[in-house]
Parts: C-alpha cells; sequence; structure tokens
C-alpha cells in the first residue's frame, strides 16, 4: 500500500500543474520518450504554457504541435529537457495534411509564440517550425551544426536581435528564414560558415551581417529585399548561384565584391536605389542583365580591363550616373545597359573594335544608350563619346555608337579601376582641354590652333577653339 502511495506521489510531481489568473502552466518530468501524451492527458488542450524535463523524441514533439493546434499551448520550455539524437524532427511543428485547408487556399496556423531549446540540439529539420506566424522569439543552442531547409519559414513575427550563430556551423540551408519580414535587427555569423542557401533570409528586414573569410556560397535570393546598409563579401566567396542576391534592399549603400569573381550577376543589386558606392574586381569578365539596375546614387563608372561583356539592363535608370569609362577589352553591350541615364556626360571607350551592341527585342532601333529619338529622360545624344585615335569614323558607323553625335579621338583614357562611386571622382579629367581633331592640350593658348603635328599655326584666328567637358570653348 506504503509503495503504491509513493508511485502515485511521484508521477504528480512529474505532472504539476498550476493555473494563474486563468492561463495553466504545466511542468512534467519524463522517464522515457514518448510518454508526454499520456503525462498531459485530457489537460493537454487547456495549458498555455509547458515545461518538459527528461527525455523526448517525435512523438512527444507531435503532442505538443497537438496541443498548439487544438489548444492553447504558446509557450514552450525545453531547456532541461533530452531530445533523442539531438535533433529537431522535420516538420515538428509543421503539419500541411492538417493545417492546410483543402483547396490549398487557407492555412491553419499553430499559437506557438515562444520556444527554449536546450542544449545539446545539433540540427533543426526541414520545415520545423514553417508557417509558425504567431513565434516572436527563439534560442540557437550553441551546439547546433545544422539548420535545414525552410527550418523556420514564414514566421512572420519572429524578432530575435541578435540572431547569433554558434561556431561550428558551416550551413544555412534554402529558406531557413524566409519571410520573416519582423527580424530587423543584426545576424551574426560564425567564422566556421561555408554556404548561405537560397533564399536563407529573403524578405528578413535584417539590417546587418557579417560574412566571414572563408564563406565559400551565397544562394540564389539569399537576401533578397533585406534592409542591409553595408555588405562585404569575403575573397573567398567566389561562387554567388542564382540571381538578385542583394535586390531590392532599399537602404543598402555600399557593397564590396571579392576579388576571383568573374561574373556579376543577373539582377544582383537590382533595386538598392541608395547604392553610393561598389567595386568591379580586375577578375569580372561579366556584368549579367539588370545587375545594378535602379542603382540611382551610382556617379562614375570606371571598369577594369579584362571585363568583355555588359548585358541589357546592367546600368538601366542609374540616373545619377555621369561618366563611364569602358575598358580596352569591351566586347559587347546589352540593350539599354544605360539606358535613361539622363545625367550622364561624358563616355570613354578605349576599345579599337567597337563593342557589339545587341538589338533591344521589344524595341529594335533602340541602344545600349537609349533610343535615337531625343528624350529628356536618357542621355543627350550630344554628350561627348572618347575614343582612341584613329577609330572616331568607325564608331560613326557602327549601329549602337552612332546614337553619339560628338565622337572626339583622344589618347588620353581615365585609368581604369575596379571602384566606381560617388566618392571616386576623377577630377583630373574634369577641366582638360581637347582641340579641333581630338588631343588633350595642357594650356590653350588664345588666338590659336594647331596642325596634325600639334604645332600652332601662323596667322591663327583672334581666338582659339577648343572643347572642355563635351562643349565648344573660346580661348
Amino acid at each position: 500500500m506504503r509503495k503504491q502511495f509513493v508511485i502515485a506521489i511521484i508521477f504528480l510531481l512529474s505532472c504539476f500543474s498550476v493555473v494563474v489568473c486563468g492561463q495553466t502552466y504545466k511542468d512534467v518530468t519524463t522517464s522515457h520518450s514518448g510518454e508526454l501524451a499520456s503525462l498531459l492527458g485530457e489537460e493537454a488542450n487547456g495549458i498555455d504554457s509547458l515545461i518538459v524535463r527528461g527525455p523526448i523524441n517525435g512523438e512527444d514533439f507531435y503532442t505538443m504541435w497537438q496541443a498548439s493546434f487544438y489548444g492553447n499551448l504558446s509557450v514552450i520550455n525545453l531547456e532541461n529537457a533530452n531530445v533523442e539524437n539531438g535533433v529537431v524532427p522535420k516538420d515538428a511543428f509543421w503539419h500541411q495534411s492538417e493545417q492546410l485547408e483543402p483547396d490549398g487556399q487557407y492555412i491553419d496556423c499553430i499559437r506557438l509564440r515562444r520556444i527554449i531549446f536546450p542544449e545539446g540540439v545539433v540540427e533543426i529539420g526541414n520545415g520545423a517550425f514553417s508557417y509558425c506566424i504567431y513565434l516572436e522569439e527563439i534560442n540557437i543552442p550553441s551546439t547546433l551544426r545544422h539548420l535545414n531547409s525552410y527550418a523556420f519559414s514564414d514566421c512572420i513575427r519572429l524578432k530575435t536581435d541578435p540572431l547569433v550563430f554558434p561556431e561550428g556551423m558551416e550551413e544555412i540551408a534554402n529558406m531557413a528564414f524566409l519571410n520573416c519580414r519582423s527580424l530587423t535587427g543584426e545576424v551574426v555569423l560564425p567564422s566556421t560558415m561555408k554556404t548561405i542557401g537560397d533564399g536563407s533570409f529573403f524578405s528578413c528586414k535584417i539590417t546587418k551581417v557579417n560574412l566571414p573569410e572563408g564563406l565559400r556560397e551565397i544562394g540564389d535570393a539569399a537576401f533578397y529585399a533585406c534592409r542591409l546598409k553595408e555588405i562585404h563579401i569575403p575573397n573567398s566567396c567566389l561562387d554567388l548561384t542564382g540571381s538578385s542576391h542583394v535586390q531590392l534592399n532599399l537602404g543598402l549603400e555600399k557593397i564590396h565584391l571579392p576579388e576571383g569573381i568573374t561574373t556579376i550577376p543577373s539582377l544582383f543589386a537590382c533595386y538598392c536605389r541608395d547604392l553610393k558606392e561598389v567595386n568591379i574586381p580586375a577578375s569580372v569578365k561579366v556584368i549579367k542583365n539588370s545587375a545594378f539596375e535602379y542603382c540611382k546614387p551610382l556617379r562614375f563608372l570606371c571598369f577594369p580591363e579584362g571585363l568583355e561583356r555588359i548585358e541589357g539592363d546592367a546600368f538601366y535608370y542609374v540616373s545619377s550616373l555621369e561618366e563611364v569609362v569602358f575598358p580596352s577589352t569591351l566586347k559587347s553591350l546589352g540593350d539599354n545597359a544605360f539606358a535613361y541615364c539622363r545625367n550622364l556626360k561624358r563616355v570613354y571607350c578605349a576599345a579599337t573594335i567597337p563593342p557589339t551592341c545587341e538589338d533591344n527585342p521589344i524595341n529594335p532601333g533602340d541602344t545600349p544608350f537609349g533610343s535615337y529619338n531625343d528624350n529628356e529622360l536618357q542621355a543627350s545624344r550630344d554628350i561627348p563619346l572618347y575614343v582612341p585615335i584613329g577609330y572616331a569614323e568607325l564608331y560613326r558607323n557602327i549601329r549602337g555608337w552612332d546614337f553619339f553625335r560628338n565622337i572626339i579621338e583622344t589618347d588620353e583614357f581615365p585609368e581604369t579601376t575596379s571602384i566606381h562611386s560617388k566618392t571616386i571622382e576623377p577630377e583630373t579629367c574634369r577641366d582638360m582641354y581637347y582641340d579641333l581633331n581630338g588631343r588633350k592640350i595642357d594650356v590653350p593658348v588664345k588666338g590659336r590652333i594647331f596642325d596634325l603635328q600639334g604645332r600652332p599655326v601662323q596667322g591663327s584666328p583672334k581666338h582659339g577653339v577648343y572643347i572642355q567637358n563635351g562643349k565648344k570653348v573660346m580661348r
């Protein structure tokens, strides 16, 4: 009889619950995995908060999901629990067959608002917390090594700040924090991080992230529509798969790209409307379509030697752009690559073979710089295009380059560099004088013009005629 009494007391202690202000808290200690449902019994759907101590497994996670989906469970403390194999199971708190309406138009969401993970958790499974739209805060155990696809996708109220990942983690998998739009602070990555998967932080509003040296890959749309102010991609990261990596980061002002990268992807920083500074490494061969479309504040673009192709719309509507310097290695320009750059004042192209200007499939008559019809929203056709000496006539007869009505020959090109930013302004080019043959004149002489050998001609008119900043001037 006494033995039965002791057993009854132990059972009661393992299932302690209390009601406070109409909310029920339950503190449960398990002796083995899979018994949580029997310990909660009929109270399961009535509790608001739950503390679980002892071993738990996938069956116990399902019990907790049921208590949150069919009942009122919103807070779970697993700090003293022992999760089987250290793995929070796949779809632990997301069961599509029961939560998704048959027509696929509506999702019934669980009430989970807070969960505390124990140390010892090494993996959070695929979709473990998908569509936990009320989940506000999580802790990342120092033991975590694997965060799988969709682990916290569509947790639209999640706001843990800073979100710190432990040393030893190497990957944040695809869509792990997809649409966690209340994440507005800092993400701290460990030195061991190697891969940031496709859409990992898609539409999160994070403002800061460190990308450690040793990172190898950033996936498609990984930081799409975030709120980053600056992003520094280390030289170890040469794999930018897909496109749209930092697209629509409306507050992004500065980008550092890694030395060694050969291609800047499509839509890479499209619609980063505050972007003021970006480097183009000397290793870059191709800038793909719409890579910097609508990056309005960029003012000076000096492309490095080695660049071969700039694709369509790459710098479309960069409305502050004033100067472009193309290298001698450039082979092709895509349609509308620099269309609607209405403040463009001068263009340099050092190529002796004019780069091919690709046709616009929608408006075949357009050029990389806009339409042949004068338009106040695009660059003026009268701005100077500077080309190598002896090649002006060739450029005048090439479709696309014949957009320019003022082509000047020169052997003085601004030094091509991998940096182009509003802070890099080639002042040395700003007040140069050129004679009517396109030669640079160090000091204009009143009443003098020069022959083909650069010698002053006797009997010159009263005023010398020069070109300065693309305009005729009298000196």
